[in-house]
C-alpha cells in the first residue's frame, strides 16, 4: 500500500511539474509575442478633414441666403469642418465600430476580461484626461493603434484591428475628432496580464489570436470610403466589422478564447444561416434584436449599436451578404 501511495505521489508530482513547465513555456512565448516590435508605415491625414471646395461654396450660399454678404473666415470654416467631423465620427462609433463597447461610453477605458484562467484585459483611456494613452497621439499613432493593433511604442496590442483595417483615413479622422470632443476622464488602466489558457492559445497559434501577426503593416489605406449607397461595394466596406466574430467567410461558429462566448450566427445564405431571410427580416433583427423565427438575439451581439446604421447602410450590408458564398455554420 505504501509503495502504491509513493508511486501515486510521484506521479502527481511529475504531472504538476510538467504542467508548470508547460505553462512557463506558454507564458514566455506569449509574452514575447506581445513584446514584438513592428515597423509599420506612418500614415498622415488631417484631423479633422477640411471642408471640400463644394462644401465651402455651400456654406457661402447658406450665408448669402441668410443675408450675410461677407465670406466666412478661415476659423469659421475650420469650426464647421470640426463640427461635421464630430457628427460623422459619432455615427460611425455608435453604429459601426462600437468603440464604446470596450472603451466605455465615456471613452475612459474599462475592464474587458478579468479571469484567473484567461487573463486580464482592460481597454485603455482614450480621452485627454489623466491616464490616457492618446494624449500625444498624432494621426500615425491612431493609425498604428486602430488599423495595425500596435501600441504607441509599436509593440503588439490586443486591439481587434481586423475589424477596422479597411477604415478609410477620412473615417478614422472623424472617429478621432469625435473621441477628442469627449470630456476628459481621469482613469488609469492596468496593463494586460496573461492567464494560463490564453498563454497556451497564443503560444500555439499566435497568428490566429494576435491580429498584428496577420497584417501587412506597410499596406496603404484608402483616403475615402466608397460613396454611401445601398449597393454591394458600400456593403462590403461595412461588413469587415462583422468578420472579427463571424469570421472571414461570415459563417460563424464557436469563438476561441473565452468559453463563455456564445456560438456566433451564420450570416451566409446557407440553410444554417440566413437562407430564406428577406431584407426586412435582416433590418428587423438589427433594429429590434429579434430573428426571423421570433427568438431573441443574444445581448453579446451588439445589435443595438448596429441597428443605429442608416437605412442606406443596412440595405448595403444586406446587399453584400447576398453575394457571399453559402457556408455551413461554423466554418468561419
Amino acid at each position: 500500500m505504501r509503495k502504491l501511495l509513493k508511486i501515486l505521489g510521484w506521479t502527481v508530482a511529475l504531472i504538476v511539474i510538467i504542467a508548470l513547465a508547460a505553462y512557463a513555456w506558454a507564458y514566455t512565448v506569449a509574452s514575447r509575442a506581445y513584446e514584438t516590435r513592428w515597423t509599420p508605415h506612418d500614415a498622415s491625414f488631417p484631423i479633422p478633414f477640411p471642408l471640400t471646395g463644394e462644401e465651402a461654396s455651400a456654406v457661402m450660399q447658406e450665408r448669402l441666403a441668410a443675408g450675410v454678404m461677407e465670406p466666412p473666415s478661415e476659423a469659421a470654416l475650420e469650426a464647421i469642418a470640426l463640427e461635421r467631423a464630430v457628427a460623422r465620427g459619432k455615427h460611425i462609433v455608435e453604429s459601426r465600430t462600437n468603440c464604446n463597447g470596450c472603451h466605455r461610453p465615456d471613452f475612459g477605458g474599462g475592464v474587458v476580461i478579468d479571469s484567473p484562467m484567461i487573463g486580464y484585459w482592460a481597454a485603455p483611456n482614450l480621452t485627454t484626461g489623466a491616464g490616457s494613452v492618446t494624449t500625444a497621439f498624432a494621426a500615425k499613432d491612431w493609425d498604428h493603434a486602430v488599423r495595425h493593433a500596435l501600441r504607441h511604442d509599436l509593440r503588439t496590442s490586443s486591439m481587434p484591428s481586423s475589424e477596422f483595417l479597411n477604415l478609410s483615413d477620412h473615417e478614422l479622422s472623424d472617429i478621432v475628432a469625435y473621441i477628442r470632443s469627449m470630456p476628459p476622464v481621469d482613469r488609469a488602466i492596468a496593463p494586460v496580464r496573461l492567464g494560463p489558457l490564453f498563454s497556451f492559445i497564443v503560444a500555439t497559434d499566435r497568428n490566429r489570436n494576435l491580429v498584428a501577426f496577420t497584417l501587412d503593416h506597410n499596406k496603404t489605406h484608402p483616403l475615402e470610403p466608397p460613396p454611401p449607397a445601398p449597393n454591394v461595394e458600400f456593403g462590403r466596406h461595412l461588413a469587415q466589422v462583422c468578420m472579427a466574430c463571424h469570421g472571414p467567410t461570415l459563417s460563424g461558429g464557436k469563438l476561441q478564447g473565452d468559453p463563455n462566448m456564445p456560438i456566433v450566427a451564420n450570416l451566409t445564405p446557407h440553410e444554417t444561416g440566413l437562407k430564406g431571410w428577406t431584407e426586412e427580416d435582416f433590418v428587423r433583427a438589427l433594429r429590434e434584436g429579434t430573428r426571423k423565427d421570433g427568438t431573441a438575439i443574444s445581448p453579446m451581439m451588439p445589435w443595438k449599436a448596429y441597428g443605429q446604421m442608416t437605412d442606406v447602410e443596412l440595405k448595403a450590408l444586406w446587399a453584400y451578404l447576398q453575394t457571399v458564398p453559402p457556408k455551413e455554420k461554423g466554418n468561419h
